[in-house]
């Protein structure tokens, strides 16, 4: 992972990474991430109206800007453990040490379409794309925090480690990623209204103003995070936006 790449339709269907119910070798064609220990990247989006609907995530009281970042890194209270999901452990010598956030990059992950509301669904996509990226030679699953159909928050690669999600622009980097592909589906009002919370959270937990929190395709070649996820993004950091307003 040290010095990975994209994910690549040929190298994940010569690997058979995936090999889990529901999801084929040309589901992963098209994913977000890219790899190595500094390294990741991320499909292309198009965005709707800011939703109104309220997030099923359950956002604690804003942490005050003051803050200080944690030496020791944990998730905000409302996010599903990694424990709950994944199958494997991480594997830190294949991983850097984060350091301060300083930048938030949103994604999809690229695969096929993906609508289901259900916990066990998410969480097997989950586990598809940590086995796709660790075949890579990847520490773990590229993600931070993943963000589903009905609006649940996931913990991905602990935040003691670097990310791998956007390639040699890694370090300070929290990287968000929204299941589903959002060149080829909508967001719905659940994960758009998750989106604008989650993320302001982060944006105060770190101190990162609007101008840090950046699309994959702001930062690299790629469609990521999709045309139809991409302007909704935009405009939630446009003048008068929710992220704007963090």
């Amino acid at each position: 992972q040290r010095n990975g790449g994209m994910i690549s339709r040929r190298s994940i269907l010569q690997r058979g990474a995936l090999g889990v119910v529901g999801l084929s070798g040309a589901a992963l064609l098209g994913a977000c991430s890219s790899g190595a220990k500094k390294t990741s990247s991320l499909p292309d989006p198009v965005w709707p109206d800011t939703p109104r609907a309220k997030p099923v995530y359950a956002q604690p009281r804003p942490t005050p800007r003051a803050t200080i970042q944690p030496s020791t890194p944990s998730p905000p209270s409302g996010v599903i453990a990694r424990s709950s999901w994944a199958r494997g452990q991480p594997a830190p010598a294949l991983m850097d040490r984060m350091l301060p956030v300083n930048k938030i990059t949103l994604h999809h992950d690229g695969m096929n379409p993906f609508t289901s509301t259900a916990q066990a669904d998410s969480a097997e996509r989950l586990e598809n794309i940590r086995v796709a990226h660790r075949g890579h030679n990847w520490g773990d699953i590229g993600y931070h925090y993943i963000i589903d159909p009905a609006g649940r928050v996931w913990e991905g690669r602990p935040l003691t480690y670097q990310g791998a999600h956007v390639r040699n622009q890694n370090q300070g980097n929290l990287g968000i990623c929204i299941l589903g592909n959002y060149e080829r589906q909508q967001p719905n009002a659940a994960q758009l209204a998750t989106i604008q919370f989650f993320v302001t959270e982060m944006m105060r937990r770190y101190r990162v103003g609007v101008h840090g929190v950046h699309t994959h395709r702001e930062l690299a070649s790629t469609a990521c995070p999709g045309r139809n996820l991409q302007p909704r993004l935009v405009a939630m950091r446009t003048r008068g936006g929710a992220l704007a307003r963090a």
